[in-house]
């Protein structure tokens, strides 16, 4: 039993440092340009090995594309609809969940959204993600009815895709803005964690809750 317990520990290591290692590839390189021994390669494992847990490198991308996807958009599901926060605090979670998590992984909003580009009804359907995610959503009606108290001329959706762009640009953008502003890596952190301040009053302003 022992020897049971500790095969399938081995697995589980084994599995998990393929996923890693293809997953900072395919982040940082796309499909196309990452190969099979490159994944083996990084995960310090033979390609053998590779096939023998997930059968080809099609099957992997396949699983490392649903779990970026899921961490792209996932938490918003169970945020949207949380009814004991306000709007207010809605808007900062979603600002500072975005920015923990590309902040981990640089890559991982570029490759979703080339990814997204590329095929968006089948890898949204893969990724089992609900049309009616967010306007359906308790954060939805939230944002609406403070646009009818404040008297702003917007829809709901303007307002997430603002929050959403605010925060992702800024990554995605990043070699540009490094690179026209001569930034380090130290200034670029800090330049995120400025925004990190910054969007939710933006958003609060345009929707005059800081009145």
């Amino acid at each position: 039993m022992s020897h049971n317990f500790q095969s399938m520990q081995k697995d589980q290591t084994t599995e998990e440092k393929i996923k890693l290692a293809a997953k900072k590839l395919f982040h940082e390189k796309g499909y196309g340009q990452t190969k099979t021994r490159d994944i083996a390669e990084a995960a310090d494992i033979n390609t053998a090995l590779l096939n023998y847990y997930f059968r080809s490198k099609e099957n992997l991308f396949n699983i490392i594309m649903l779990e970026s996807l899921q961490d792209m958009f996932f938490f918003i599901r169970d945020l949207a609809n949380e009814k004991n926060s306000n709007l207010e605090a809605k808007i900062e979670a979603i600002v500072n969940r975005y920015i923990e998590i590309f902040r981990e992984e640089p890559n991982l909003p570029l490759f979703v959204l080339s990814e997204i580009q590329a095929d968006p009804e089948r890898l949204m359907q893969k990724s089992k993600i609900p049309k009616n995610i967010l306007t359906d959503s308790y954060f939805f009606k939230q944002i609406d009815e403070q646009i009818k108290k404040s008297g702003v001329n917007i829809t709901p959706i303007h307002v997430f895709l603002n929050i959403i762009s605010l925060t992702i640009l800024p990554v995605v953008a990043r070699p540009i803005i490094s690179y026209m502003y001569d930034m380090n890596t130290t200034d670029t952190k800090y330049f995120i964690e400025e925004r990190r301040q910054l969007i939710p009053l933006w958003i609060k302003t345009m929707l005059k809750l800081d009145k």
